[in-house]
């Protein structure tokens, strides 16, 4: 009879270290934010744009701010513009995202009212910059994606 109770005592310990280790907890990946360009129009008075951002991390994505910057050329290549144009979406503030949600950006920046007639901004490809928190159970954890539209744009 001890036998069997301390075989099935080291069989109850095996299965909780086995199923209790093994838990595959999802790490936030922000590469699995998916930005597509569905609108552009272009004039020599204003640049717009409409672009969707899709959640596909497994986590909620919450108070999202986007905005969209043009680049200032450098004789060595470009550095960042301080100034950039927020977008606007169809919803009150915050913006938040549920995983497996897209949500649209409008933006409309008056390129001849602002800038003028510059050359020295690389309009041809905007930068962007994606801000807000996810959660992570109770806990919101900031997180932010910064990069020429180009590279983000599938």
């Amino acid at each position: 009879m001890k036998k069997g109770k301390l075989l099935l005592i080291i069989l109850i310990i095996l299965l909780g270290v086995i199923f209790g280790c093994s838990v595959n907890k999802v790490e936030f990946d922000d590469k699995n934010i998916i930005f597509n360009v569905v609108k552009t129009e272009s004039t020599d008075e204003y640049e717009s744009y409409s672009i969707e951002i899709s959640n596909k991390t497994g986590f909620d994505l919450t108070h999202l701010t986007f905005y969209l910057s043009y680049p200032i050329k450098t004789s060595n290549g470009s550095k960042g513009n301080p100034f950039a144009v927020e977008g606007k979406t169809n919803t009150n503030r915050p913006i938040n995202l549920k995983s497996g949600e897209t949500i649209t950006f409008s933006i409309f920046a008056p390129i001849k009212e602002v800038f003028g007639e510059s050359q020295l901004l690389k309009f041809e490809d905007p930068s962007i910059k994606l801000q807000g928190y996810y959660k992570d159970g109770k806990e919101e954890i900031p997180f932010g994606i910064v990069g020429g539209l180009s590279v983000f744009v599938n």
